[in-house]
């Protein structure tokens, strides 16, 4: 900004010296010039006068007359009775020449070089320059003194807007003196206020939330435990262990999700995505959902497939990607994921279709048939493993979760 604020204070600075500097040298040009025609016009007369004597007195005319008034590289010409008189010597080169304004019959025309017209034009100049010099080194010192006044309180606030919304914000005045400035920092003092307390009530609902829902989920198992403990056909006891497995799935996964939306993960682990995927098809029952469903799932792993990312991240990824081909798409779904580029890709196609403005906006809060937070939360929590989720296809529809690649665990 500092810069900026100079560059434009020199650059408005140039142009007032060029716009004031350049009309004031061209006038004081022609000032001079007019001045020094006026003393060659002058001397012009004197000669004249002094010839005109001269020949009333029959005093010969040579140069010797005038030499006084003629340095040696000027002349002058005298005409009176149909008779013209050269006096002195007749410069070379560009003249200028001057007739004395007498308007008698004996007229002198003083002929000079032309270079006396210009004797202090280059003074002129110099002067005109020196003042824009120091015009110029005036506006820098004094945009260097604003840059300063207005940047410094603009870099601390640019620095604190960084931290709106954390402990570490400060909320004193920026000692600016600028006005609009202090009003930035009022209203950022408000919006840090208003960030604070949404991301407290956001906190207090998440672990009220996880709580209430852990006190039904231990009763729920109890009652599970005591069915499969009175259970007498194999089937039920099956069931039951289902059914168990699937609480304890809920359990971990609101887990999860409270720990993500508190930001207190640590650095994922390595993984084997490839057999993770495998086996929470068949543990998640997603197999027998989809032969219920009529549909066929075809699940393939290109080579090992090791990665950095929580476990329950990627099974929620996939929970998403599977219930969406399963509600929305149609045909076969394949499950296919290979290690490429430096990430572990896991894809999930069917044969649907994706079109109209889904396409464009599928992952913004809203879009679908259902609660249209789904894939916006997959999402979230693939790019908070430093992954992400992208649609990479639309006929068929094709959605590519990506996830760090590692060294084999």
């Amino acid at each position: 900004m500092r810069r900026r604020l100079l560059r434009s204070t020199l650059a408005i600075a140039l142009v007032a010296v060029v716009v004031l500097g350049l009309p004031l040298g061209v006038v004081g040009t022609a000032l001079l010039h007019q001045r020094a025609d006026m003393r060659l016009e002058r001397r012009a007369d004197t000669v004249a006068l002094r010839v005109a004597r001269a020949e009333s007195a029959g005093t010969p005319l040579t140069t010797a007359l005038v030499a006084d008034l003629l340095p040696k590289d000027q002349a002058v010409r005298v005409t009176m009775d149909h008779r013209r008189i050269t006096l002195g010597t007749l410069p070379t080169g560009a003249v200028t020449s001057v007739t004395s304004g007498d308007g008698g019959p004996l007229r002198a025309t003083l002929v000079a070089p032309a270079a006396v017209r210009g004797d202090d034009v280059g003074s002129v100049w110099a002067a005109i320059a020196g003042l824009a010099v120091l015009a110029l080194g005036a506006a820098v010192a004094l945009a260097t003194v604003q840059s300063r006044r207005l940047a410094a309180p603009l870099e601390e606030l640019s620095r604190r807007v960084e931290r709106v919304g954390e402990p570490s914000y400060d909320d004193r005045p920026v000692a600016g003196n600028v006005p609009e400035i202090d009003r930035v920092q009022v209203a950022l003092n408000d919006a840090d206020g208003r960030l604070a307390d949404l991301i407290r009530r956001e906190r207090e609902f998440t672990a009220n939330a996880s709580h209430q829902l852990r006190t039904p989920l231990t009763g729920l198992r109890m009652r599970i435990e005591e069915i499969r403990a009175l259970a007498q056909a194999p089937a039920m006891t099956v069931e039951a262990d289902a059914a168990l497995t699937q609480v304890d799935r809920l359990v971990t996964t609101i887990e999860h999700l409270e720990t993500a939306a508190r930001h207190r993960d640590d650095e994922p682990g390595r993984i084997d995505v490839g057999s993770l995927i495998a086996e929470h098809v068949e543990t998640g029952r997603w197999r027998s959902r989809f032969d219920d469903a009529g549909r066929d799932l075809l699940v393939l792993a290109d080579g090992r497939t090791d990665g950095r990312a929580d476990p329950e991240t990627v099974r929620q990824v996939l929970d998403v990607l599977l219930q969406n081909a399963l509600q929305h798409g149609s045909g076969r779904v394949r499950v296919r994921t290979s290690s490429e580029g430096g990430f572990v890709r896991l894809r999930v196609a069917d044969d649907g279709r994706l079109e109209g403005p889904h396409a464009a906006v599928i992952f913004a809060r809203g879009v679908g048939a259902g609660s249209g937070i789904g894939l916006t939360v997959a999402r979230e929590l693939a790019r908070r493993d430093g992954g992400d989720l992208l649609l990479v296809g639309t006929a068929p529809t094709t959605f590519e979760a990506l996830f760090p690649a590692g060294r084999p665990v």
